[in-house]
């Protein structure tokens, strides 16, 4: 750090205190804090843009970087260098999740039930070892996009009190030839003397059935080298995969994992449950609408509900006075090409099943009350 003052007075000398003194500030509050991982993601970033300012200051800085024994721990920031047009690229292998799950997350009773025995196991460890049995260590996520795997390994991780580490499976697969099952190898060997929730997402990018004849060398070494993990994880740990193609994932992997968890599109209940949490202080404004709201995102996944739903609140605080029927509009964005029959059928819907006015409906929708009223009514005996 002596090393560092005496550049950093330097270059204070040629006008730049204050944005040094801020600098420093950093560096200290991160050395302080016990992040030296941090204090040396915060160092290279100096080092990068003092490379044009102060080329000399960037080197020396460097070297300190270089020559810091702590570097073998750095897997959380790793660089590689590549002489391509002068330009050097910075290979991030994993990345940290912010744990913001303020609930849990919106699962259906089944799997819920899982989720919560896995936090069970944790609390009897000792109980469980003196009878020669382990807690569930390691776990496979499947299910389509949007449903929640991710929310789900941040909020369990939240509930251990771990930190949660992703995977970055493109920084992984290396541009050089044969460095790929070391760049895994490096994150699993991290990953395992830390104790952290690991969470690889997409797996079946790197670990299809080693029969794909499509797949090179290099990926199948990939599978071998999870297998070869996966048995091993340790208690203090959880390893957690996610796939969104379960067909492609070689099979000998599925049955190393302790767990296989299946997550679905959410049904009617946790539909409703999303509308109104997406909603927040929101909800009052729309809560004429939440049955057409759920109506219409039925077969949706959590992360498209709320893209609608953030959508919609942005449309009324836009335009507050043409809501309701830019709202229908966006719920059903095919009005415009219903038959006839198709409108007055969906007019009588929004009555019937929405408690929508029937003047509004038949504003909207271009038919008339009298034909809304008529269907609404019994025949006569």
């Amino acid at each position: 750090m002596t090393r560092i003052d005496n550049n950093v007075k330097k270059q204070s000398s040629a006008g730049g205190n204050v944005k040094q003194s801020r600098e420093m500030l950093e560096v200290a509050r991160l050395a302080l804090e016990g992040k030296p991982s941090d204090v040396r993601l915060y160092l290279a970033k100096l080092v990068r843009k003092a490379r044009k300012e102060d080329p000399e200051y960037a080197s020396k800085l460097e070297e300190l970087l270089k020559a810091d024994p702590s570097r073998s721990s750095g897997v959380l920031r790793k660089q590689n260098v590549f002489e391509d047009n002068s330009q050097k690229e910075e290979l991030s292998l994993l990345r940290t999740i912010s744990q913001k799950a303020k609930s849990e997350p919106l699962l259906n009773d089944s799997l819920e039930a899982q989720l919560k025995q896995i936090l069970l196991e944790r609390q009897h460890i000792e109980e469980l070892e003196n009878k020669g049995l382990d807690p569930a260590s390691s776990m496979i996520f499947q299910g389509p996009p949007g449903v929640g795997k991710t929310m789900t390994a941040n909020w369990l991780a939240k509930q251990l009190n771990l930190p949660l580490y992703v995977l970055d499976l493109t920084a992984v697969m290396s541009s050089l030839l044969g460095k790929t099952g070391s760049n895994l190898r490096s994150v699993l060997d991290f990953a395992k003397s830390h104790p952290c929730v690991l969470f690889l997402d997409e797996i079946d990018a790197i670990a299809k059935k080693r029969s794909d004849e499509s797949d090179v060398g290099e990926l199948k070494r990939l599978v071998n080298i999870l297998l070869q993990e996966i048995e091993s994880w340790p208690n203090q740990g959880l390893l957690i995969a996610a796939t969104n193609h379960p067909e492609l994932v070689d099979p000998a992997l599925w049955r190393r994992f302790d767990l296989d968890i299946t997550f679905s599109l959410p049904n009617e209940e946790n539909i409703k449950k999303a509308v109104i949490e997406f909603l927040g202080e929101d909800f009052s404004g729309f809560s004429h609408l939440i049955d057409i709201l759920v109506d219409t995102q039925k077969g949706e996944s959590y992360s498209n509900i709320k893209r609608t739903i953030n959508k919609l609140r942005k449309l009324k605080l836009i335009n507050p006075d043409g809501f309701e029927n830019s709202s229908i509009k966006y719920l059903i964005p095919n009005l415009s090409e219903l038959s006839r029959q198709e409108k007055i059928s969906l007019a009588v819907k929004l009555v019937s099943d929405f408690s929508f006015p029937k003047q509004r409906a038949a504003k909207l929708l271009g038919v008339s009350r009298d034909t809304i009223r008529k269907k609404l009514s019994p025949p006569p005996s």
